[in-house]
């Protein structure tokens, strides 16, 4: 049984090295390619990826010419691959026991398991839960990325009931269902893949994984297996970026992902409480600025998601 993991890197050339690397070392009783999708870095990753793929041959290196989404590029990845089963991994992974020969069974039995990911954990070890989250939905954005936010992210009972899976046991040491699965590190079947469509490639960035995870959970079931675990360093991609910007993209890519698998109605609604939310705060900072007391970040992340909003309807 072959193992397809697929890595889209861009400007990660250092972490990718050690994720690379981590795997190879450790990874000794199962047959594996690792495919390597480099999306137009223009940083030296490409020096990186190509001696690897020199030092093993295992390693397949794919350069892009121009940048393209990162469903886009997995999925040029998966055109690459022969796996029967397929990994989508970030870069920033690192492998410190065998994972590849337990995921395989973790997906073979029970006989309806549709993608599987170890116990995600942090630098700190710690799980990370807000990488295991509940489908998007009208209440999830009210509750936690409305101007109204900060009254409820103290609640466990609001958090774990539209945010977050804190149901998952960690301490089972066996498969615990979940809602979805983040493309951080998604194990799947060929097959399973190819039947849900592969990733979505309107997503420009956000929701590709929540979208994979959707679709195929319509079938399969997702699962945690709490007897292995990975370490996932978590957001190196956009460290170095004026990231006023990502707050923007994240929520016209759940307005994507709403449009994409819940409806016109559902859609509609999502849409007047973004807007309204985003007109509320610009509002209030006009307000606040008479007081010399403006949040001139806060502004900008909420016209620019405006200005982006404005762009879909005219």
């Amino acid at each position: 049984m072959t193992v397809s993991i697929i890595i889209v890197n861009y400007k990660t050339p250092a972490v990718l090295k050690d994720c690379v690397e981590s795997v190879i070392s450790i990874e000794k009783d199962t047959e594996f390619e690792i495919i390597i999708v480099d999306n137009d870095s223009r940083d030296g990753s490409e020096d990186v990826i190509k001696s690897l793929s020199e030092k093993y041959e295992k390693v397949k290196p794919v350069y892009l010419k121009s940048r393209i989404s990162f469903s886009a590029a997995n999925n040029m990845g998966f055109e690459e691959s022969k796996g029967e089963f397929i990994l989508i991994m970030n870069p920033d992974i690192i492998f410190s026991e065998p994972l590849l020969k337990r995921l395989t069974e973790s997906m073979i039995s029970p006989a309806n398991t549709g993608a599987v990911c170890p116990k995600l954990t942090g630098s700190d070890g710690k799980f990370q839960y807000r990488y295991f989250q509940r489908y998007p939905s009208v209440m999830q954005f009210i509750l936690f990325y409305s101007f109204a936010a900060k009254l409820f992210e103290n609640s466990g009972y609001l958090k774990n009931k539209y945010l977050c899976d804190y149901t998952i046991n960690l301490n089972s040491g066996k498969s615990e269902r979940t809602d979805q699965i983040p493309c951080a590190f998604f194990f799947t079947r060929r097959d399973i893949f190819e039947e849900s469509g592969r990733m979505n490639e309107s997503y420009e960035l956000f929701f590709e994984d929540v979208d994979l995870s959707y679709r195929i959970s319509k079938k399969h079931d997702l699962k945690v297996d709490t007897s292995m675990k990975v370490t996932h360093l978590g957001g190196e991609s956009f460290k170095t970026d004026d990231d006023y910007w990502l707050h923007g993209r994240f929520i016209m890519s759940m307005i994507k992902f709403f449009e994409n698998n819940y409806g016109a109605m559902r859609t509609l609604l999502l849409k007047v409480c973004v807007y309204a939310n985003s007109l509320t705060v610009i509002s209030g900072e006009y307000i606040k600025s008479i007081a010399g007391k403006k949040n001139s970040y806060r502004l900008k992340k909420h016209k620019y998601l405006i200005s982006e909003f404005n762009k879909t309807i005219f």
